[in-house]
């Protein structure tokens, strides 16, 4: 492997943990009732979609995702709906 690939994957490898980081960020948020907006709004708005193609999530890992608040315990939302993010 030469140089120009290896700083390209050391670069694209942050990358993705970044975006990993922010989705994971958001998920925890759910759960703070300060943040609880703003992170709906994250997962309604574009931020969730353009983050998730940076992780390298897949449509089929993108909305599994969005139902983990969903498996365990209700989480008190306002107009929080996955239904534009179903295959």
């Amino acid at each position: 492997m030469g140089p120009a690939l290896a700083e390209h994957r050391k670069k694209t490898t942050g990358i993705k943990s970044l975006a990993e980081a922010v989705i994971l960020q958001s998920l925890e948020d759910l759960w703070d009732p300060s943040h609880r907006i703003e992170s709906i709004d994250f997962f309604n708005g574009d931020g969730y979609r353009i983050f998730a193609k940076l992780a390298g999530l897949n449509q089929a890992h993108s909305y599994k995702m969005l139902n983990i608040p969903w498996e365990k315990k209700r989480v008190k939302t306002r107009n929080f709906s996955t239904r534009k993010y179903q295959a």
